[in-house]
């Protein structure tokens, strides 16, 4: 047995045995807990180390699922492909027990779902409102929320609802079965995507992902489903099943906005090459979709407007561009700088789609399906680790230094929770925007030389 094949194996072993630790973890922060809350009260065991326990947790799982890729052949075998998605499988599925750590967001979701089950509309109905005291004791929303009518479309809402007609000793167990499934869907539907692009070598980067597995085994997110439905997007587009892919883009906006973004690039490719017929396939297929999905929910009551503006005009987190732009200008010069930088962003983009139009090997499209993902998410003022776990899965699909230095380093925001679970203070660092924007610019400046150096070579072999 050789030396990369024993590091394989030792690397799933030591990726496992971090994963498991979660049970640990949340053990730790929940042993003086309201469980009805589901994070820690001030004072209990486990205060003060939760955030440094999951920020070590990312990172350590972090360079075992980097060990597991650097040490797998070119050519994986159907052995190597079984066992990662075996082990993919099994670490998704005995996460589902393990009680949030690291986020309050369930109980918010649930909350927000029962609002929309007993028929109050929760775009327009806040959590402190009077007449849902009662629901409000039985239920134990987050009072950092409480202010806050609900910003999640109305395809998410639904999920919501789905886990919370279950009643509230259940939901929280019927939401993790919903988010599992989909982070089921998006290993073995990468899985697929990664066999016809003939790419099956990156699938650690899909199945071993930290991200994928712990934002959706522990925190329970929303985004696992935007994931699952980002993946969902690329394998109907790589099929030319393009009617389909207007309806999951739909679909995909509707449970958060962000899979919107990928109709720019999935619309280019074919535009600039010619090709109109799929270009009107994906867009009028998305606009019927969407028309029936908030066409239904208007009618049925909902005003699904909700709170995302004031949402991403009061919160500041993790976002090291916005934040150091933010302390450089003023409000109005900011706006201004922000929406340049998208502007050129989206020409970048568009430009590069055009350079490479003729590209067959699909290399400029998921290039710029990751860029376009990645624009609005690094402009944001607010980026919690768990937003970029549709852009890991278009990194696991087309690798790309910078994004995966990015996605690495964004968990060490996460240092915010001790203070946060051991006294109710939330003060996030400075130190890990500074980090991430160290590593990115690090990456980048590694990315380009090895550019130039892979230029010279090949101009020395003409």
């Amino acid at each position: 047995m050789n030396k990369k094949a024993t590091l394989f194996k030792l690397s799933l072993i030591g990726f496992s045995l971090t994963i498991l630790a979660s049970h640990l973890i949340a053990y730790l922060s929940h042993s003086s807990t309201n469980p009805a809350i589901g994070l820690i009260s001030t004072g209990g065991v486990g205060a003060g180390v939760i955030g440094t326990a999951t920020v070590l947790q990312f990172l350590l799982a972090s360079g075992f699922m980097l060990l597991s890729w650097w040490s797998l052949p070119e050519k994986i075998s159907k052995k190597q492909i079984t066992l990662l998605l075996a082990c993919g499988v099994l670490l998704r599925l005995v996460l589902i027990p393990v009680d949030s750590y690291s986020s309050s967001d369930t109980s918010r979701y649930l909350f927000d779902g029962k609002l929309a089950y007993e028929g109050f509309d929760p775009y327009q109905t806040a959590h402190d409102a009077p007449e849902l005291e009662t629901l409000k004791a039985q239920w134990a929303p987050p009072e950092e929320h409480a202010k806050y009518v609900t910003l999640y479309p109305p395809v998410a809402l639904a999920f919501f609802a789905l886990s919370a007609s279950t009643g509230v000793e259940m939901a929280t167990l019927s939401w993790k079965l919903i988010v599992t499934t989909f982070s089921l869907i998006t290993l073995f539907v990468g899985a697929l995507v990664l066999k016809q692009l003939n790419k099956s070598r990156h699938l650690p980067l899909l199945a071993l992902s930290p991200l994928l597995i712990l934002e959706s085994g522990v925190g329970a997110h929303l985004d696992t489903l935007s994931a699952a439905v980002i993946t969902l997007i690329i394998w109907a587009y790589l099929n030319q099943r393009y009617a389909i892919t207007g309806v999951f883009i739909a679909l995909g906006t509707a449970i958060k906005l962000l899979p919107l973004a990928l109709m720019m690039p999935l619309v280019l490719h074919h535009f600039f090459n010619g090709r109109i017929k799929p270009c009107f396939q994906i867009g009028l297929s998305a606009l019927a979709a969407l028309v029936v999905i908030y066409g239904t929910t208007f009618w049925l009551g909902f005003k699904p407007i909700g709170s995302i503006g004031v949402f991403f005009q009061k919160w500041r987190f993790g976002s090291p561009l916005f934040s150091s732009l933010e302390s450089l200008f003023p409000t109005s010069a900011l706006l201004v700088i922000l929406a340049a930088l998208f502007i050129i962003g989206l020409l970048l983009v568009s430009l590069k789609l055009f350079i490479q139009r003729q590209d067959n090997s699909h290399q400029a499209l998921l290039d710029s399906s990751q860029y376009i993902l990645a624009l609005p998410l690094f402009l944001s003022p607010v980026l919690f680790p768990w937003y970029l776990m549709p852009l890991m899965v278009l990194t696991a699909l087309q690798p790309n230094l910078i994004i995966l230095s990015w996605i690495t380093l964004a968990p060490l925001t996460y240092e915010v929770l001790d203070q946060f679970l051991c006294c109710n203070q939330w003060q996030p660092a400075a130190w890990p925007l500074w980090a991430m924007l160290t590593g990115v610019i690090v990456a980048a400046l590694i990315k380009i030389s090895l550019f130039f150096s892979q230029r010279r070579t090949t101009r020395g072999n003409i």
